[in-house]
């Protein structure tokens, strides 16, 4: 049995459930603060993305989504462990990071509104050209990245917001066309934005973890 037809029939047997599970863990990405749930969501939508992705495109072709996400977690997950250093460094600022816009319940409330419209409106979206399993799971995917991105300030939950987005296209884009090099085109994009997200993550939390200076005195001296 070749690669291709092991994760066909995999993403066949898992059709349904596996919508549940790519949506469920795209919604820990957004309600989440704590950001080992956070990446551990991401991955898990990469690798259930794939699975999706091989009823579309090849599989060695779909394989690419798990690898890249794979990587884009390991480069989080280094840049929030540098973060942790500084942490231990600055324990009055232990609390800064993330730093997030809105309360978690006020998050889930959010997903919970998206989800009632999800539900109510995706029998009236008509996509003939994608399956109904893949267009449930491509509506989902960017209605929650667009939340996410609606939600979030910080680097490291608005950029695994979009990276949803980007990566829940695919899934209506390749089924449109079947060309390697847009296949290439996007796995690389989503690469190149993971670093860039690395970058946007450690420079914003290593602001955040700065030392307060200390207040000045009467003549403008710090004491």
């Amino acid at each position: 049995m070749s690669l291709d037809d092991l994760f066909r029939q995999l993403s066949i047997l898992i059709g349904l459930p596996s919508v549940y599970v790519v949506g469920a863990a795209a919604a820990v990405v957004v309600v989440a603060r704590d950001w080992r749930a956070v990446l551990y969501g991401y991955a898990l939508v990469s690798v259930v993305l794939a699975f999706l992705l091989s009823q579309v495109i090849p599989a060695e072709w779909a394989l690419q989504q798990a690898i890249i996400g794979g990587l884009v977690a390991v480069m989080l997950y280094l840049s929030a462990g540098q973060l942790r250093e500084s942490r231990g460094r600055y324990r009055s600022a232990e609390l800064r990071w993330p730093q997030m816009a809105s309360l978690t319940s006020f998050r889930l409330l959010a997903v919970a509104l998206i989800g009632g419209i999800f539900i109510v409106a995706r029998d009236n979206i008509q996509l003939p050209l994608i399956e109904p399993v893949l267009r449930d799971a491509f509506l989902w995917l960017v209605l929650i990245g667009l939340l996410g991105l609606a939600l979030h300030e910080e680097p490291l939950h608005a950029g695994l917001s979009l990276l949803i987005v980007l990566g829940g296209s695919q899934l209506f884009l390749f089924t449109l066309t079947r060309q390697r090099v847009l296949v290439g085109i996007m796995q690389g994009g989503q690469l190149l934005l993971g670093l860039a997200i690395a970058y946007l993550v450690l420079a914003r939390g290593l602001t955040a973890f700065q030392p307060e200076p200390p207040p000045a005195g009467p003549r403008g001296e710090q004491a």
